[in-house]
């Protein structure tokens, strides 16, 4: 089957997980779709929407993780706060000047580290709890550098849900 999609020739059979590399697909980032979605014309046509509005998505995420830092209130306020702290405080000066280039690590503040954040992979799944087609976007600072990610969670209407930090 081929994908819907405005951004790239894609060609999928279904019934089989998607997971390409950038250079297999040639997105900037990993692809992946659960083998359960990929039988579903509707939710791949879902993907192929989603997957035209990746960078546009990932700007929204990375909004909303400034907003969670501004906001001591937001259930992700610790958790972005954290994942900042972390990569800008505990990675020792040298990965830090490496993960954020041509700034002073030791003075960027938590929002202005948000802009680094760059998108590593692009997906869709069903999630067990809402037991509907969902859509996650993993932001790095530097995969090469770091394993640490922010996970952020989109429903079918672009809202988001959920953030998590993973290693």
């Amino acid at each position: 089957m081929k994908l819907n999609c405005k951004r790239i020739d894609f060609t999928y059979t279904p019934g089989e997980e998607i997971f390409n590399f950038p250079e297999e697909s040639g997105l900037p980032f990993i692809f992946d779709v659960e083998e359960e979605l990929t039988g579903d014309p509707a939710a791949m046509d879902a993907v192929g929407e989603m997957l035209d509005e990746a960078e546009e998505l990932a700007e929204k995420a990375k909004a909303a993780i400034q907003g969670a830092l501004a906001d001591e209130d937001s259930p992700y306020h610790s958790l972005v706060t954290y994942f900042m702290q972390f990569h800008r405080d505990d990675v020792g000066p040298d990965i830090a000047a490496e993960l954020f280039p041509g700034s002073d690590p030791a003075k960027l503040s938590f929002a202005e580290m948000v802009d680094f954040l760059r998108l590593k992979r692009f997906g869709s799944l069903v999630d067990d709890e809402m037991d509907q087609q969902v859509f996650i976007m993993d932001l790095s600072f530097n995969p090469e550098i770091t394993d640490e990610l922010l996970v952020v969670y989109f429903d079918s209407n672009q809202e988001i849900f959920c953030i998590t930090h993973e290693s």
